[in-house]
């Protein structure tokens, strides 16, 4: 969800607001929206595109744009699609591409596009609103509530594409550095845990020889970059966070993120109870979930709607009012908050 992305930018670069990012995606193209880790859509530097590209490759151990069968599908209205052999696949790919060279399509019209080049077969999938095909594209600016597509080497500048196994190392380097102390487990489930297996995710981890430093986290063992063993002094802290926010998403053993009152709000909630913490809205003091918030657009105003599961300091309560502050000036609506 973009709203998502949005609101984590402006929790984490003060000052911005939301045409701010969409200027940054589609005039300035300093931002770029695509299918990367998990092969679910992120909002990237659009200089960085190119290695997580090439770290996604060096997974799937061939190129996104060539073969790898799809299985039978069935989708959310209940049509069975049936299985599609390595050489149709890659004959689509290459279909898209054609069809995308200088131009900026609607799902519809890429649809429509391919089956002039191959035949109808591949056009359901195509029109489903999922990425089958689409794993190496970007998106382009949104007519109206819809979706475009491009191609990445024409819409970035200075496109160059990057090896693979360096991207990959690059990756992992990135997300120890961000998220550690971590597990070759942990990195496997951010990554993407159904394309690469657990035994390559260690041996990933072994590569980096003196690079990684062995540290204990209460009785486990885990990694950090050599040297990034001094951590900055807690400091007290709330946040609103947004669904799918990164923080949640990069710490894989969330029984510490979520304590059990927070987990049972998370069971009662609407897509808490499919996806997880990572599809709820977070509120979280002092780095641990503490709550759920909610959103909704009145007219000109944002309603805010926080339910904690302990009772709030007056620090805390002002330090949501300030929450609530921001995240209206991000959006431009007046914030009306409720604190149940």
């Amino acid at each position: 969800m973009q709203a998502s992305a949005e609101l984590q930018l402006a929790g984490r670069v003060d000052g911005i607001a939301r045409d701010d990012v969409r200027e940054a995606l589609w005039e300035q193209r300093l931002l770029v929206k695509a299918w990367t880790l998990r092969g679910t859509l992120h909002l990237h530097p659009a200089g960085e595109l190119p290695l997580w590209h090439a770290a996604g490759r060096a997974v799937a151990g061939a190129s996104a744009k060539d073969g790898g069968e799809l299985g039978a599908w069935r989708d959310p209205a209940g049509v069975l699609h049936p299985e599609i052999g390595s050489e149709e696949v890659k004959a689509i790919r290459a279909a898209v591409w054609d069809a995308l060279d200088g131009k900026c399509l609607l799902r519809e019209e890429l649809a429509a596009e391919v089956v002039k080049r191959i035949g109808p077969g591949p056009e359901q999938r195509l029109r489903s609103g999922f990425a089958f095909f689409l794993a190496e594209l970007c998106q382009g600016p949104p007519q109206g509530a819809k979706v475009t597509f491009v191609r990445p080497d024409q819409w970035i500048a200075g496109w160059r594409e990057v090896d693979e196994k360096h991207a990959l190392v690059a990756a992992c380097r990135r997300y120890v550095h961000t998220y550690g102390p971590a597990r070759p487990g942990d990195f496997r489930e951010w990554f993407s845990s159904r394309a690469l297996a657990a035994a390559e995710a260690r041996a990933l981890f072994e590569s980096f020889g003196d690079e990684l430093e062995e540290v204990d986290v209460e009785g486990h063992r885990a990694y950090v970059l050599a040297g990034d063993t001094v951590f900055p002094p807690a400091r007290s802290s709330l946040r609103l966070l947004p669904e799918y926010d990164v923080y949640v998403m990069g710490f894989r053993e969330r029984d510490h993120l979520v304590p059990e009152a927070v987990r049972e709000q998370v069971a009662a909630h609407r897509r808490g109870r499919y996806e997880g913490p990572a599809g709820a809205r977070l509120v979280v003091i002092d780095g641990v979930a503490a709550g759920l918030w909610e959103r909704k657009k009145r007219g000109k105003r944002i309603e805010l709607r926080v339910t904690p599961t302990r009772r709030l300091t007056r620090p805390q309560r002002t330090a949501i009012d300030e929450e609530a502050e921001r995240i209206g000036e991000f959006i431009g609506l007046e914030p009306v908050l409720a604190i149940e």
